[in-house]
C-alpha cells in the first residue's frame, strides 16, 4: 500500500531596498536548493534573476548585501 505525502511548503517573500529602491522577490522549499531571487521592478521588461536554485542560506545572504549597493551595481549583479 502506497503512503500519500503531504506536498512540501513554498515560501516567498519581497522586500524594498534601502539603497536602491527596487523590490527583490524570491520563493523556494526550505529544505531544498531551489530557491530563487530575482528584481520584480527591474528597467527591463524581463524578469533579471539574482540567483537561480540555490541554497535558502545563500539567498537570505545575497538580500542582505543588497541592501547597500546601488540600483547599477545591483543590476549588474543579475543574470538577464
Amino acid at each position: 500500500m502506497e503512503v500519500s505525502r503531504k506536498p512540501l511548503a513554498k515560501i516567498e517573500g519581497r522586500r524594498r531596498m534601502r539603497q536602491s529602491g527596487l523590490t527583490i522577490a524570491w520563493r523556494g522549499t526550505p529544505t531544498l536548493d531551489d530557491w530563487v531571487a530575482y528584481i520584480v521592478n527591474g528597467t527591463k521588461s524581463k524578469k533579471l534573476i539574482l540567483a537561480n536554485d540555490a541554497s535558502e542560506r545563500k539567498v537570505k545572504n545575497l538580500i542582505s548585501r543588497l541592501q547597500t549597493m546601488s540600483k547599477t551595481e545591483v543590476e549588474k549583479l543579475a543574470k538577464g
